[in-house]
């Protein structure tokens, strides 16, 4: 099952290109901050979108929509971690977005 979702959130490396059977993808993961921390959401490009998200470098700001499934694995600590797969179906640059969300966080910590 999946989710369709729109994250926002910087890249934590550069985008990569990889070949498969069925042609190019790309796949990139993402910091996306949260009222908890951060959570990674990893994403995979097909078609147009491959190039689009090549087009951005780590610690750019980005937001992406897509299909998004729910994924948890064990870490390096044996802790159990959570986090978002997503299919990039739209990519655009979210610097602006991330702007405005800073400033939404530091308002709401001010108004505590």
């Amino acid at each position: 099952m999946s989710i369709h979702a729109l994250v926002t959130g910087s890249l934590i490396a550069d985008p990569t290109r990889r070949s498969g059977a069925q042609g190019d993808f790309a796949t990139a993961t993402i910091r996306v901050a949260t009222d908890d921390g951060a959570i990674l959401v990893s994403v995979i490009a097909f078609g147009d979108q491959v190039e689009q998200i090549l087009a951005h470098r780590q610690g750019g700001a980005v937001a992406i929509a897509g299909r998004a499934t729910l994924r948890s694995w064990v870490g390096k600590d044996g802790e159990t971690k959570c986090g978002l797969a997503l299919v990039a179906e739209q990519i655009a640059s979210a610097s602006a977005a991330r702007r405005a969300d800073a400033e939404r966080r530091r308002g709401n910590r001010d108004a505590a």
